[in-house]
């Protein structure tokens, strides 16, 4: 039988005791500070992401595929933010030039990646280690990044809007019926869940500079996606009726706004990775905190020596030579 505590490998930690170490751990580490940055440089690696985004969808032969994005974006963001991404990122589409996959799409994805290399040195700063790649392979893995979070993204979007559809017609290729597309509608939710999982546990296991064994599913995800769902509901609501950013601010009062939502998704991504380092830290298998490979710590310390041999030692040291 499955079992949660077994496969994260929780260990006898009670769940009220990982939940203090988790605020611990997020105090100790200053996440707010690092969701800051985080956001900083979110806003502005938006647009190139976009302008990445936005011509992979011109080459999918998927209709309506951007409006269904920018509608998933509306339930989701503040009417403020939406109305400014979606005034830029139609303004990019409608302007796509011809050869914009060559140098313009490498110079997005260069600019999107500088979100990853952010996230990357909050991801060390909470495993206490210090990044350890070279450039090259630092930068190669943000940009390995962006791009898989963007095809996960992507196909997450088209099971929305055609899972029905697809199982329909694989329903009718192999002659299953009705129990087949009844099956597949029921299991769709649980898939696109999975996929955007899946997409959280990539940034965990590839941005800290730590060995890790992979999990489909980490602790961390299983954490960040309901509670990102939820808070960012939670905001677009508030923004949306109750708060009057536009008023102060003026026609910064949306960027504002988005400043905020993109600073409040840094802390959540933070929050589930140091669920992943407490555990891994707390758990009889994991490393030590400061370890990027297991007993990486005791392999450093100096090597012990008895009184005994340590006086002998000093003897033939000593020991006039002849």
């Amino acid at each position: 039988m499955f079992s949660p505590r077994k496969y994260f490998k929780l260990g006898s930690i009670s769940y009220l005791e990982l939940g203090k170490r988790v605020y611990q751990k997020i105090n100790d580490a200053d996440c707010s500070a690092h969701a800051a940055a985080m956001a900083y440089y979110f806003l502005f690696a938006i647009f190139p992401f976009f302008l990445f985004l936005t011509t992979v969808i011109g080459y999918l032969p998927i209709p309506h595929l951007l409006d269904y994005v920018l509608q998933s974006a509306a339930r989701l963001l503040p009417s403020q933010a939406f109305d400014l991404l979606q005034d830029n990122i139609r303004a990019l589409f409608m302007n796509k030039k011809q050869g914009l996959l060559s140098l313009g799409v490498v110079l997005a994805l260069w600019a999107s990646s500088n979100a990853m290399v952010a996230i990357m040195d909050a991801m060390n700063k909470l495993y206490e280690v210090k990044e350890g790649r070279p450039f090259w392979k630092a930068r190669l893995t943000a940009i390995f990044l962006v791009v898989a979070l963007s095809l996960l993204f992507l196909l997450s979007l088209a099971l929305l809007m055609f899972g029905t559809q697809i199982g329909s017609m694989v329903a009718n290729l192999i002659d299953f019926g009705m129990v087949f597309r009844v099956v597949w509608d029921i299991l769709l939710v649980p898939v696109i869940l999975f996929l955007l999982s899946l997409a959280v546990a990539i940034v965990y296991y590839f941005t800290p500079d730590v060995e890790q064994n992979w999990k489909w599913i980490s602790p961390g995800s299983v954490v960040v996606i309901p509670l990102w769902i939820l808070i960012s509901l939670g905001f677009s609501y508030y923004i949306n009726n109750f708060s009057s950013y536009d008023k102060t601010y003026g026609s910064l009062g949306a960027v504002i706004v988005l400043l905020l939502w993109m600073y409040i998704s840094g802390f959540i991504i933070l929050t589930g990775a140091v669920v992943n380092a407490v555990i891994e830290h707390s758990s009889r298998e994991g490393k030590e905190p400061g370890e990027k490979v297991e007993g990486e710590n005791d392999a450093k310390q100096p090597e012990k020596h008895s009184w005994w041999s340590g006086f002998w030692k000093s003897r033939r040291q000593s020991k006039p030579s002849q």
